[in-house]
């Protein structure tokens, strides 16, 4: 790798790292922030619903405009502006304020629409580097994102340590944290800054404006059915994924200090089974072993609402998340496998639409379930999430059993 592409690669796994930080923050924290400042349930879901709508509806523009104006200058303004959510987020009491808030920097993983500013833009930098060394750096890109949602996740601590070391409330120890986090965005996008990047001549660059849309009907058929299943699991997502903490508030009576080590052990034990998903694709074949891992992920996360304890719920949701870290990238290559080069850019923007919509309905429904203190309700989200997940995956094995990848039927 030449000097300059690592260096490129440093910067820009650096800045997204600190970026992605106050997503795992946000996914265990601000639930249960926003109940303990007076807005119900339904408000919650409601607030963090607009975060995936938002990201949804940003992505095919931003993409664009990384086209026209420069990558750097999409990641750079992406990364900045973020930091406007936390101070409104940290200073804010009314929900139309909360939900442009949550519109402008996201909760949890949808991250809202300056993620969508900056993700695409991002990826284009990062893929800039040298072949033989892309995949490595996306690879590390995986492994310090899952890093950073678990520092995010441990960081759940800093409001009650802000508390007792400043003698103030839970509410002005919360907004320090948030400046914090401010400060993180801001820092993230400085790093950006020496990043260098190739622009191409303009009839090129013209030409990289445009985005492949004519599919061929076999593709039509292929994409439709695998973004149905995508977005029954972005739904899935979002209704059992999204107000988790605030589940486990309820069902439990626990806080934010006592569930943010639970959500960093979950998402940090994850980067253990990176080394096992192509031994498991192997063995099984991409479409069953999706069913498998994605099959007992539901069922895993259907015992959730049994347990007695909330710490033996956290071990069924690090299970959990052990099973989606295998799934996820075995669904996510099945689709670059099975669709033509030229496709699937297309490809990836319609099926991430359609999940980025059904991830962004679910919080709604998840919500309302837990407005009510009953144990059906509030075990409601659990379960619909669960029996979405597993029809999922039985849909997409009945849709693809019999159309392996090409590169697993030349390995037959």
């Amino acid at each position: 790798m030449l000097a300059g592409s690592r260096l490129n690669v440093t910067l820009l796994l650096a800045a997204m790292t600190l970026n992605s930080v106050p997503f795992g923050f946000s996914l265990v924290v601000l639930p249960i922030y926003l109940t303990q400042i007076g807005f119900s349930a339904g408000a919650i879901g409601l607030i963090v619903s607009v975060s995936g709508l938002a990201n949804t509806a940003g992505l095919m523009p931003a993409a664009i405009a990384a086209n026209t104006y420069g990558r750097k200058t999409l990641v750079f303004l992406g990364f900045i502006t973020s930091g406007l959510a936390y101070v409104l987020f940290a200073f804010c009491r009314t929900l139309n304020l909360l939900l442009l808030a949550s519109a402008i920097g996201g909760v949890g993983l949808a991250g809202g629409f300056t993620a969508a500013i900056w993700t695409p833009a991002w990826v284009a930098l990062l893929a800039e580097t040298e072949p033989e060394t892309r995949t490595n750096a996306f690879g590390w890109s995986q492994g310090l994102f899952t890093v950073a949602l678990s520092t995010g996740s441990a960081m759940s601590v800093l409001p009650a340590f802000f508390q007792d070391l400043l003698r103030t409330s839970i509410e002005t120890s919360t907004q320090l944290t948030f400046i914090i986090f401010t400060g993180l965005a801001i820092v993230s996008g400085i790093v950006v800054l020496p990043v260098s990047e190739t622009r191409k001549k303009q009839a090129d660059h013209h030409q990289t404006r445009l985005v492949k849309w004519s599919l061929s009907k076999k593709s039509v058929r292929h994409i439709a059915k695998y973004s149905f299943t995508f977005g029954l699991l972005g739904f899935s997502s979002g209704i059992a994924g999204q107000l988790l903490s605030l589940w486990f508030n309820k069902m439990y009576g626990v806080n934010a200090v006592t569930l943010g080590p639970w959500f960093a052990a979950a998402e940090i034990t994850s980067i253990v089974v990176v080394p096992v998903i192509p031994k498991v694709a192997r063995r099984l074949g991409t479409v069953k072993s999706i069913l498998a891992t994605q099959g007992m992920s539901a069922l895993v996360l259907s015992c959730m609402i049994l347990a007695p304890t909330y710490q033996d719920a956290g071990l069924l949701l690090v299970v959990r998340n052990l099973l989606i870290g295998i799934y996820w990238p075995v669904q996510q290559s099945y689709l670059m496998g099975t669709v033509v080069a030229e496709e699937r850019a297309s490809a990836s923007a319609i099926t991430y639409t359609i999940y980025g919509i059904g991830s962004a309905t679910g919080p709604v429904l998840a919500g309302l379930f837990l407005s009510s203190k009953s144990f059906i309700s509030i075990s409601a989200p659990i379960i619909i999430g669960a029996v979405g997940y597993f029809s999922s995956a039985l849909i997409f094995y009945l849709f693809f059993r019999k159309f392996p990848p090409p590169d697993e039927i030349a390995a037959k």
